[in-house]
Order: C-alpha cells, then sequence, then structure tokens
C-alpha cells in the first residue's frame, strides 16, 4: 500500500513549523528585551497571581518607608526646637538664681538680668512658633496653618492651636505620633503651687489697648484659699465716682458679684490692683467697659512662669519690705522653671522612643521588601543564560528548517526520473 502525498502538505505543514518556531524566536527575543520571562498573565496564571500580590506588597513597604521619612523629619525638626527651649529655660534658670541672690547684684545688674530675660521669652516664644520642613507650625496640632502661640496686645499670651496630635502609619500595626501638641509641652505643667495667669478680653475698646501685666503672689495662702475661683476687672463709667474719673471693679467670674472693698476704685495707670494675694497692674488707657481676666490654676504654662520673674525683678527687686515676695517669686519660679524641664525632657523622651521605633521598623521594612523583590524576581525576571542559549538553539533550528524546506521544495519529479 502506498502514501500519497499532495503539494498542499509539502508546502502548508513546513510553513506552519517554521512560523511557529519565528514566534517562539521571537517571544525569546521580546524576554531578553524586556528582561521578564512572563510577557502575559497566560503564561503562567499562578506565577501572573503571584507576582501581582509581591507587586502590592512591595508597593505598600515603599508608602511605610515614605511615611517613615516624613516622620523622622517632623521628629527631628520637633526635637531640635527642643533642644533649643531646653538651653533657653537653663540660661533662664541661671538667672534666676544670680538674681536670687539680691544682697550681691546692685539694682542696675538685676535690670540687666531683666532684660537677658527678656530676650530669652522672645526666643522661647518664636520656638514655640516654629514650622516644620513643610511649612507648617509644629506645634499647632491639627491646625497646622495657625500660629500656636500669639502674644495678646491686652498683654499675655493665648494658644491658638488645638490638642489634636498627627499620626502617620509606619507599618501594619503601628502608627505613631507625628507632632506633640504645644498645649501639653508647654502650658499644662503642674505648679508647685497654685498660681494665676492674665489676660484681656477680646472685646475690649482701647485704643491703644490698655495691657494687663503678669502679676505676681503676694500673699499665697488667700490666693489658696481664692482657687479655683476667677476674677474680672472691669472699668467703669468716668461718672461713677466723683469727682469722675477712671475706675474698676474687681467681680468673681462665676457669679458676677463684686469682692469686697474694691467697687469704683479710682484707677491710674501702672497702680497695683490688688485681691486674694494676687497683684496685677493695668497700664495704658482703658476703655470704660474694658474688662481684665485673672484665672487662678493649679499649672503654669512657660510663657506665664518668666513674664512672671520679669514681673518680680521689675517691682519687687529693690524695696526691702518686699524682700519676702520677691524671695518666694524667685522660688516658685525656679521649680516652675525645672517642671518645664521636666515636661519638655519627657516630650523629648517620647520623641526619642518614636525615632528609635522609627528605625527598627525601616529596617524591617527594607528586609521585607528584598526578600519580596527577590521572590519576584525568581517568578517573573529573566534567565539571562538559559534564554540566550535558548535562542541560539532556536535560531539553528529555525534556520536549518528554512534550508531544509528551500531544498525540497526546489526539486520536482523529473529530479527523480533517472
Amino acid at each position: 500500500m502506498s502514501d500519497r502525498v499532495s503539494s498542499y502538505w509539502i508546502y502548508q505543514r513546513p510553513v506552519n513549523d517554521m512560523m511557529t518556531l519565528q514566534a517562539n524566536l521571537n517571544r525569546t527575543q521580546e524576554q531578553l528585551s524586556t528582561g521578564k520571562k512572563m510577557l502575559s498573565p497566560s503564561d503562567d496564571p499562578v506565577g501572573s497571581a503571584r507576582v501581582l500580590q509581591l507587586d502590592q506588597e512591595i508597593s505598600l513597604l515603599d508608602q511605610y518607608e515614605r511615611n517613615i521619612t516624613l516622620l523622622d523629619s517632623r521628629l527631628e525638626a520637633e526635637e531640635g526646637v527642643l533642644k533649643g527651649i531646653t538651653t533657653t529655660i537653663q540660661r533662664v534658670r541661671e538667672l534666676t538664681v544670680q538674681a536670687g541672690n539680691a544682697a550681691l547684684y546692685t539694682t542696675s545688674e538685676r535690670i540687666a538680668i531683666g532684660q537677658e530675660i527678656s530676650q530669652r521669652v522672645k526666643e522661647m516664644y518664636d520656638l514655640m512658633n516654629s514650622k516644620d520642613g513643610g511649612g507648617e507650625y509644629i506645634f499647632s496640632g491639627y491646625s497646622g496653618d495657625q500660629q500656636p502661640f500669639v502674644q495678646n496686645p491686652g498683654g499675655g499670651y493665648s494658644y491658638q492651636g488645638d490638642e489634636g496630635v498627627r499620626f502617620l502609619q509606619v507599618s501594619r500595626s503601628i502608627t505613631l505620633a507625628s507632632s506633640d501638641s504645644g498645649k501639653d509641652a508647654f502650658l499644662d505643667i503642674d505648679a508647685n503651687v497654685p498660681s494665676f495667669f492674665t489676660s484681656a478680653s477680646s472685646e475690649n475698646r482701647g485704643n491703644p489697648p490698655a495691657v494687663v501685666s503678669a502679676g505676681i503672689t503676694v500673699d499665697q495662702e488667700a490666693l489658696n484659699d481664692f482657687f479655683p475661683e476667677n476674677a474680672v476687672i472691669t472699668f467703669n463709667n468716668e461718672l461713677d465716682v466723683d469727682p469722675p474719673g477712671p475706675n474698676y471693679t474687681v467681680r468673681q467670674k462665676s457669679d458676677g458679684r463684686e469682692i469686697e472693698g474694691l467697687s469704683n476704685i479710682s484707677y491710674s495707670p501702672g497702680s497695683p490692683i490688688q485681691f486674694h494675694g494676687i497683684n496685677v497692674n493695668v497700664t495704658g488707657k482703658p476703655y470704660p467697659g474694658d474688662k481684665f481676666i485673672v484665672e487662678t490654676s493649679p499649672k503654669q504654662g512657660l510663657l506665664v512662669t518668666t513674664e512672671k520673674l520679669e514681673y518680680a525683678l521689675n517691682n519687687f527687686g529693690d524695696a526691702p519690705e518686699f524682700s519676702d515676695i520677691y524671695d518666694e517669686a524667685i522660688f516658685n519660679t525656679l521649680e516652675n522653671l525645672d517642671a518645664a524641664l521636666e515636661k519638655v525632657s519627657l516630650v523629648r523622651a517620647r520623641i526619642g522612643s518614636r525615632l528609635n521605633t522609627t528605625e527598627t521598623t525601616m529596617n524591617q521594612h527594607a528586609d521585607n521588601k528584598l526578600a519580596a523583590q527577590d521572590i519576584r524576581s525568581s517568578i517573573r525576571d529573566l534567565d539571562y543564560a538559559e534564554a540566550i542559549s535558548r535562542l541560539q538553539l532556536e535560531e539553528f533550528i529555525l534556520q536549518a528548517a528554512q534550508q531544509t524546506f528551500a531544498k525540497v521544495t526546489s526539486q520536482s519529479l523529473f529530479d527523480f526520473i533517472r
């Protein structure tokens, strides 16, 4: 029995085989040009799914690393500011100790000490309003575009930020604070004894505005008895007294009751206003209806502490009859500065702990990413040595097939007739 070989088979079958060989060769060349052995998901469905998972894992690790870089930048900026504030507090404490040796310093020397302290207060104020590399205030909480500490026209400082703390996720299970509230760092500082701070009402109409001093405690026991009540100093109509002139009344803030003996008191700029162990001054020209608030508190902010020290130096440093008040003011200042240093040190310790965590976490991410990249490479990336050898073999086979096809198709039946 003989087989019949058609012309169609002689031509079509070899052409199909050569096309397949050419496709394989093209695919190998594309693999070499891209460096990947999987050119489409159909090449290895399971491997493609695994590569997709690894890509997502690597992308997530990259995002965590960017978060850590941003977090480190913010924390290092905050640490630098707190370091500067610590140095300033320490210098103010040294000056306070010097000012406490009243017998060793002349009036002019105490004035010089007060002037340097005033400059140090401005330095701290500027540091507390520092910005990070992104142009946002470090200690404003969530309100990064809002200046945290503002010096009021009527005296004292107010905090304009909030108590929020920003967080950044640095791993699947770790979220770290990228900032600290200025209120927590510089205001919520326990005073060694109940104290007070002053402020002017935002509705005051004096132009220029009258200013209330930080004040000083002249009788701690009386202040302890008054605490936690607050007071409001209100300036009245000049016709309320005879002869007409500026006058004020001091009332309890909680119920508006007048404090005994402090109704329609004649006012002269800078004269002391005393009640329940509290001594403050109002300078300038207060407008009738202007109010100044005195709030007692178990806490004392850093700026208030330094303001009170300035007030003591300027008003009680020279008079022998005020030596006890002055000495107590120096003692309270030292205690409160130590508390402020402790609070700032606590915040710095928290920052150090976070930086240690980010360093460890960053190293873990680097190791995990390297392992994921190695696994992805083993699945997706091309073995160049094997691919080049395969390319050479495929080129050889294709050339042999082409040459064989050319030789076979060039013959006819007449070539076999003898």
